[in-house]
């Protein structure tokens, strides 16, 4: 089929009529998906550093996650130490009212005591743990992810040990004894506090024949209870000034993991703002666009209407 043969006017109204068209098309869209750069065919350059961006962005909130879980673990250790402390006190009253006493006998119910709260140091040091992390016990660690490729930037965290090592007795007969108590086991309830690398600092006293069964043997019920019970003291007095170094440790990653969460968050705002710089459409400029279009096709309507007319008209004078 031969094509129709057509005026100048009427094909330029017609050209100009199918921009519009297509220009409305590509407002349409815009509008409807509020992108201006949708795909690599609109713009290669645009589409590829938005989704660069966006990868980027996706990446690092993946790491808030583990941000937030470490924040509460270093938490969860501090409410430890918080706890182990309030119970040092304690055993350090305890050790003070024996050291003031005469009496054997009280002396002794005194140091069952004194064991008593060892064992909830070393229970609270178990139960001080967050998503399988310990800080306090087993000499755990955790390394913290902040950049979006794993190694890159990271922070790891160095846990130690609270330890209560039992001895013969059971602790859930009831039967906790201080060494030289009649009863039970007979044997001692120590408490280290391990730094790593074999560096262990506790309560614990030599017996005088400094074997490894009295290694940590404190007779609170012995002549001697004066000598052995001061060093007992001295040794939770060291044991806290311990503690207040490995919380400011502790305080110290907790200030560097929430200051890394505050920048990857804001980071994460930067790149996707600039993705959506690239890509999304000004919506209000596409919805001038569009009003605008329609009156232009409304407009070349018209136009091709009356192009249309003046070639009637000539046929009239033809015919």
């Amino acid at each position: 089929m031969s094509d129709v043969p057509l005026t100048v006017g009427i094909r330029a109204n017609l050209v100009s009529l199918k921009t519009t068209s297509k220009l409305m098309d590509v407002t349409t869209r815009r509008l409807s998906t509020g992108k201006r750069v949708a795909t690599a065919v609109d713009n290669p350059t645009n589409y590829f550093a938005a989704v660069n961006y966006n990868d980027r962005a996706k990446a690092l909130t993946a790491r808030l996650d583990g941000m937030g879980e470490a924040i509460q673990q270093v938490k969860a250790a501090d409410n430890g130490i918080t706890a182990v402390r309030g119970f040092l006190s304690q055993m350090k009253g305890v050790v003070n009212d024996a050291l003031a006493n005469s009496d054997d006998s009280a002396r002794q119910e005194l140091g069952k005591q004194f064991n008593e709260l060892i064992l909830q140091v070393r229970d609270v040091a178990k139960d001080s743990g967050y998503a399988g992390v310990n800080l306090l016990y087993d000499n755990k660690s955790r390394t913290v992810q902040f950049h979006e490729q794993i190694g890159e930037s990271t922070l790891k965290i160095v846990g130690f040990n609270i330890s209560g090592a039992t001895g013969g007795a059971d602790a859930s007969s009831g039967e906790i004894n201080a060494s030289g108590v009649t009863g039970g086991a007979g044997t001692s309830y120590a408490l280290s506090f391990d730094v790593g690398g074999g560096d262990v600092v506790g309560i614990k006293s030599h017996g005088t024949d400094a074997t490894a069964a009295s290694e940590h043997e404190v007779n609170w019920g012995s002549t001697s209870y004066l000598t052995e019970l001061a060093e007992v003291v001295g040794q939770i007095e060291n044991m806290e000034s311990k503690l207040k170094t490995q919380a400011s440790k502790l305080a110290n990653n907790l200030a560097v993991i929430t200051q890394r969460e505050d920048f990857t968050q804001a980071h994460i705002s930067i790149l996707q703002e600039g993705a959506d710089k690239l890509t999304l459409a000004d919506l209000n400029e596409e919805g001038a666009n569009l009003l605008a279009l329609q009156t232009a096709g409304q407009l070349g309507v018209q136009s091709l209407s009356l192009a249309s007319q003046q070639s009637q008209q000539v046929l009239r004078i033809i015919g």
